[in-house]
């Protein structure tokens, strides 16, 4: 595919910098096969005001001449929420504060008759009556009169008369004061969170409106969430924001009780109390509330966001906290993911500090302020994003991953490539690369920074990597995926009871190559949103369809799920309940009735669902690090192939899952070698992907490039003597060469400390003619370019670092290869404080690859 689309909009961090820099980091995106940035103010002393809105006006002009469209971060710094101080102050209306919702008991010795318990809070003004409930020593309701008594017009005082024996009264208020960043509006609250649009959106209208659909794109929101706590982490790496829990202060507004109300019935303030416990009584309350404020997050805050941005022409994406279980929880969390990006024009979510390491798929992963559960983040987080772009119509297939951010310099462009291809292969189409920093150098800021004023030694070569997404993109864009598998999303379970997260599920299923989507309960429950059929084997939702549908064990299921599997079950569709069938309603009284189904193993559900041919491909040897996507784009069939392990290769054959043949042509967007026809035999290098455009007649189409990696080839090898010498990342000349005797780690043998491109050179003599021949430099870290006799050959920026070479005549050859390592070796930063140091140069064997070497 020769032209492509853009893809990629990398961060641009604005402080007030001169225009002269600011058009040096601008010449240089557009350099790099890029054509859209995201501004983000980090922090712009000025943030709508007067030298915000000229420095815009300046880079709108500048993106004009390069050919840029431009993303707006939508407030004064991240997280979103902040409103750029509006509601910071002291004359702000209290309505419009972030309010939460927290209990206390009191514990009366009875009988006592008019016993008093006073109200109010003298370390917190902000705090409301709300109302109160009474239990006996058991936790039993108590159906007593409370007399609640006015000084000023405010409660003061609650009478009532205590029974004998223990009486737990339990109060109810509102609050103002949480802790954590009580100035970001409230997400429950439309006119609250009307308040980011008037100090962010409607001011950017104001002033650049008529470049609104033009040159700017849209706006950026990141990391919204409650905020109603900042919360801890757990001992399984997930946040303490869970509902239930004791302590936690809870998200509030008069919408949300009203709705409450409604939900729970006159004793609703009875209920309130399984809100802060998880024992099973409590479900209904638990999920109601959630259910509910979860709604109101979507409609207060990302619907309104949304279609204000769709009515003045432009698009609003972003994403928000997923990790430590965030998304399915309050805190920093959204509550439910597929609500909190419903109004989004494109799904999101991100990648930061290691979340993802090559090779750690599970358990816990250190970084220098806690621990990632990184099953999660190898399993589902990507596919969360998928999943939600491909059952809301509006975003038509598009999701976007801010991607690289907070890695450490020790995260160059094979890393880099390795992370693009984890989301590609998952249905990621779109990319916000992080970051481009124009503080001095080296900014501490959350690296690495791409071109960093030109001392990042990879910049050169970050470019390629740009090409591959967006072709790889591009080709994954505006086509149908072939998933058909549907797992529930268990965050209305986990709400209710113990659930089963779905990257548990998840797991089983890639490390099979059998694909799937995330499907939400409330597909089953909104009519509006979700468009839901069954018949014929199949299970469709909003055009999705499905041929099996698995539900993480969990102790709770809602009354319309369950109607919806009995559905399924009657039209022959797979069901599957993982480990456990739920047994409890979450939203009814009643029996969950669900037939004879019984529970299936974990460890047995993907050969379950492979039994009936619901693989992507099918393999001869079990392949738990190849990872599969089938997509369908424009009359073609496409098979994205990837190796996702760090040190071990695929070597395999493959099939489609009907039992036919994966034939066709093999391609490469990386490197843009020429196709090669592809039988079905697959050999993948550490860090590879591929493409296979499958055939439809099941006819091999030949293909012009020769593939010098097959086991079938000679291999001669180059032993040198090498000379090598360094150019160090801030210099541009290089030293005086050095003799090696042998390939080694020229950080822990030549250069300690030392980043930059390292030249080797050496000769061979080749003793006949070679023709259709390759160079394979073996292991090497990490970006090599080589040079042949004078001839550039190419830039490797992964594995493998093979390069096909034009016919050689018999005789004397140089070889020059330059390498380039990643700047930790030189720049220590915070985030390498649990990452290893990598080795630097070539560690080979360095191979001629041929068919006709001497033996």
């Amino acid at each position: 595919m020769a032209a492509y689309d853009n893809h990629v909009l990398p961060f641009l961090w604005l402080k007030g910098e001169a225009h002269e820099t600011i058009t040096e980091y601008l010449e240089q995106i557009a350099g790099a096969n890029i054509r859209e940035v995201c501004l983000e103010s980090r922090t712009h002393p000025e943030f709508c005001r007067n030298g915000w809105w000229a420095d815009l006006r300046f880079i709108i002009g500048e993106c004009k001449r390069l050919g840029l469209k431009i993303w707006l971060l939508d407030d004064a710094h991240f997280p979103t929420g902040y409103a750029n101080g509006a509601l910071a102050g002291e004359n702000v209306d209290p309505a419009l504060k972030k309010t939460v919702l927290k209990h206390r008991t009191v514990t009366v010795v009875g009988p006592q008759p008019s016993t008093v318990i006073k109200l109010g809070n003298l370390m917190d003004h902000t705090e409301r009556f709300v109302g109160a409930a009474t239990f006996d020593a058991a936790g039993a309701p108590l159906d007593l009169e409370l007399s609640v008594e006015q000084a000023d017009g405010t409660p003061a005082r609650l009478r009532f008369d205590a029974p004998a024996g223990i009486t737990t009264v339990e109060l109810f208020v509102t609050s103002q004061k949480t802790g954590f960043r009580d100035e970001y509006i409230n997400m429950v609250d439309a006119d609250s969170c009307r308040v980011l649009i008037d100090a962010v959106y409607e001011p950017t209208f104001e002033h650049l409106g008529d470049e609104f659909g033009c040159t700017i794109l849209g706006f950026f929101t990141d990391e919204p969430g409650f905020m109603n706590e900042k919360g801890t982490a757990l001992d399984d790496a997930s946040t303490s924001s869970f509902i239930g829990r004791g302590d936690m202060s809870l998200p509030w507004s008069d919408e949300l009780a009203s709705r409450l109300c409604n939900a729970l019935g006159e004793d609703w303030l009875t209920k309130l109390h399984g809100l802060w416990t998880r024992e099973a009584d409590g479900a209904r309350a638990r999920h109601a509330y959630m259910d509910i404020a979860t709604q109101l997050y979507r409609a207060c805050f990302d619907e309104q966001i949304g279609d204000w941005c769709r009515e003045r022409g432009v698009m609003h994406i972003g994403h928000v906290i997923e990790d430590k279980s965030c998304h399915t929880r309050l805190g920093q969390g959204a509550g439910h993911y597929f609500r909190a990006v419903a109004g989004q024009d494109m799904a999101g979510i991100d990648v930061v500090i290691n979340q993802l390491a090559p090779g750690i798929d599970h358990g816990r992963y250190s970084y220098f302020h806690g621990a990632w559960n990184m099953e999660f983040f190898t399993y589902a987080l990507a596919k969360l994003g998928s999943s939600a772009a491909r059952l809301d119509p509006k975003k038509q297939g598009s999701c976007m991953a801010e991607v690289f951010g907070a890695f450490g310099w020790h995260e160059g462009l094979r890393e880099m490539k390795w992370i693009a291809d984890h989301m590609l292969v998952r249905g990621i189409n779109w990319f916000t690369p992080h970051a481009f920093s124009m503080a001095p150098f080296p900014d501490w800021d959350c690296p690495p920074h791409f071109y960093a004023h030109g001392n990042n030694p990879q910049w050169p070569h970050f470019g390629q990597l740009m090409s591959y997404m967006n072709r790889t993109a591009t080709l994954l864009s505006g086509g149908s995926a072939a998933r058909p598998v549907a797992i529930l999303y268990h965050a209305d379970a986990e709400w209710a009871g113990s659930a089963m997260p779905i990257e548990r599920v998840a797991a089983e299923l890639t490390r099979a190559q059998i694909d799937f989507d995330f499907v939400p309960a409330e597909a089953f429950e909104d009519e509006d949103r979700y468009e839901v059929s069954v018949a014929d084997g199949m299970l469709a939702v909003n055009d999705c369809r499905y041929q099996a549908f698995v539900m993480p064990g969990a102790s709770f299921i809602g009354s319309a799920t369950t109607r919806a599997i009995r559905r399924m079950m009657a039209a022959g569709v797979m069901v599957l309940a993982v480990d456990e069938v739920s047994s409890a309603l979450y939203d009814a009284d009643g029996v969950v009735e669900l037939g004879e189904l019984a529970a299936t193993p974990l460890a047995d559900m993907a050969g379950v669902l492979a039994s009936v041919g619901l693989q992507t491909v099918v393999t001869d040897t079990p392949q738990p690090w190849l990872r599969a996507l089938r997509y369908e784009h424009a009359d073609e069939t496409y098979v994205m192939l990837v190796n996702e392990h760090p040190r071990e290769c695929v070597d395999c054959t493959v099939k489609l899952a009907q039992g036919e043949r994966l034939c066709g042509t093999r391609l490469d967007l990386l490197n843009g070698t020429d196709p090669v026809a592809f039988d079905g035999t697959l050999e993948l290098a550490p860090f590879e992907s591929c493409f296979v455009a499958l055939e439809t007649d099941g006819e091999l189409e030949s293909g012009d490039g020769a593939d010098m990696g097959s086991s079938d080839a000679l291999a001669l090898d180059i032993n040198g003597p090498w000379t090598v010498a360094l150019s160090p990342a801030d210099s541009g000349t290089f030293g005086a060469p050095q003799e090696l005797e042998h390939l080694c780690d020229l950080t822990a043998e030549r250069f300690p400390d030392a980043c930059g491109t390292f030249r080797y050179r050496t000769l061979f003599e080749l003793a006949n003619d070679l023709a259709d021949a390759a160079i394979d430099l073996g292991d090497v870290y990490e970006v090599a370019t080589l040079t042949l006799d004078g001839h550039p050959l190419g830039t490797r920026i992964c594995p493998p670092y093979r390069f096909a070479i034009d016919p050689l005549a018999a005789g004397t050859h140089e070889l020059t290869v330059d390498v380039i390592n990643t700047l930790d070796h030189a720049i220590p930063d915070i985030f390498a404080l649990t990452e290893p140091i990598a080795p630097s140069g070539i560690l080979g064997p360095v191979t001629l690859c041929g068919q006709n070497l001497p033996k």
